[in-house]
């Protein structure tokens, strides 16, 4: 609990002195990239890479199979957050399954 305390106390003063202009907040600049747009063949690709079934993609991604449906076959697109995820699939599949999934004991 003392470590946790002085860990607020320090972040406290930091930010009263940044506050009364003593002390200069450290900032960390990013660029975020702009949104890939996918097409329903990418989609289906991504999925397949993965080896997953439909139904089992949308509940990777926390969507319905409906949506996935609708999304391979072109009715629909992805909206931001979705479409963020599966650039994360699209560049590194094997860090978020590994996050998002659990091993299956047999």
């Amino acid at each position: 609990m003392s470590e946790l305390f002085d860990s607020l106390e320090r972040g406290l003063k930091q930010a009263v002195a940044h506050a009364n202009n003593t002390k200069k907040a450290r900032t960390k600049k990013i660029v975020i990239t702009e949104l890939p747009k996918y097409t329903a063949a990418e989609i289906k690709g991504f999925r397949q890479k993965i080896e997953l079934t439909q139904s089992a993609f949308a509940e990777l991604l926390g969507i319905s199979t409906k949506t996935v449906e609708a999304w391979e076959s072109g009715r629909n697109n992805p909206n931001g957050s979705a479409t963020r995820l599966l650039q994360l699939i699209d560049t590194n599949p094997e860090v978020l399954l590994q996050e998002l999934t659990e091993p299956v004991l047999s």
